[in-house]
């Protein structure tokens, strides 16, 4: 496998998230812009939480504010659009929509977050969920077709001891981590800047096996170019129906689902949030929204405010164990 491939995530210091919050009153004066609402995006136009995004606030518009538009807030993992977010004004008509795991695990892997996530946010919506999937490419044998053939086939090839992730510090990293522990295997971790890269390393035989969301590596197991041996939800995705949960063969700690959902400044009306959500519930019913979700290799979620935040109470809890369990160095 060739080094320069091993990449670690940039991450943003504290210096930085500072500078980029003295911007905050320059851009509130932008974000008050009479009829104008935004759904803040922390990652780069043309993927799927932005796709999403741009869908959702089609939906909103006459809801949220009479026009509602997507800003990318790009940085940090998200967490410049989150800081951004949380700085706003309380009157609903400025959101962002980011992963789950921003608000269950960021707490958990950096040492200094911006932002608490229970104190400073309400969830509004959970749009959809994402399995994570074990893919395996062409450096493992054709003949390995499942997660036991995987252990057996990978024990006798000690070198291949490795797997790929999307990012160092993401629920796709410890899941792995997860994996290897409960199969009793000392697996090294490689992280890279994003899950297209390391799917990409996949498919060229770099790394024998990577763990990612659905929607990183459905296309290459659509076209025959990587396979998918298990996921990590609760129950099987319809993206890939004939593929086991982790429970199913036997591994019951392995239940890891992320998701991307909007949220509002901790401070927003009930009456507000329930508008909002009200909106977003219709627009998922919709085949504008339910084809594209398909097609990105998610799963409707549509959890409303009160299901939708007890989720992320129970994951937070559950989370720092998780981490703390593998012994991982909080990041900056």
């Amino acid at each position: 496998m060739k080094s320069e491939q091993r990449q670690t995530p940039s991450c943003i210091s504290r210096r930085e998230l500072l500078a980029a919050g003295a911007l905050l009153p320059l851009a509130g004066a932008a974000r008050a812009q009479a009829g104008v609402g935004r759904i803040v995006v922390g990652f780069a136009p043309g993927g799927a939480a932005d796709g999403l995004a741009r869908l959702t606030a089609d939906k909103l518009r006459g809801i949220a504010a009479p026009n509602v538009i997507v800003e990318n807030r790009v940085g940090a993992a998200a967490r410049i659009a989150i800081e951004y977010v949380r700085n706003a004004a309380p009157d609903g008509t400025t959101m962002t929509l980011v992963p789950d795991a921003t608000m269950f695990l960021y707490p958990h892997v950096y040492k200094s977050l911006s932002y608490d996530p229970a104190r400073d946010f309400t969830p509004v919506t959970r749009l959809i969920s994402m399995s994570l999937v074990m893919f395996v490419g062409p450096a493992v044998p054709s003949s390995v077709k499942t997660v036991k053939d995987y252990i057996e086939w990978v024990k006798t090839n000690p070198k291949n001891l490795v797997y790929g992730t999307p990012a160092a510090g993401a629920t796709p990293h410890f899941t792995g981590a997860m994996f290897a522990r409960a199969a009793g295997l000392d697996m090294q971790p490689v992280h890279y800047k994003g899950g297209a890269p390391a799917i990409q390393d996949l498919v060229a035989g770099q790394v024998p096996v990577v763990f990612g969301s659905t929607s990183d590596g459905l296309a290459m197991v659509q076209a025959g170019k990587a396979r998918a041996l298990a996921v990590s939800a609760a129950r099987r995705t319809a993206m890939l129906p004939d593929v086991p949960t982790f429970q199913e063969l036997g591994y019951r700690d392995i239940v890891v689902e992320d998701g991307l959902g909007v949220y509002v400044p901790s401070k927003t009306p009930a009456e507000t949030v329930a508008k909002l959500d009200a909106g977003m519930q219709a627009a998922l019913k919709t085949k504008d929204l339910q084809g594209p979700i398909r097609d990105w290799g998610f799963d409707v979620s549509g959890e409303a405010p009160a299901e939708f935040s007890a989720r992320l109470t129970r994951e937070r809890t559950r989370w720092a164990g998780v981490v703390k369990s593998t012994g991982f160095t909080a990041m900056e």
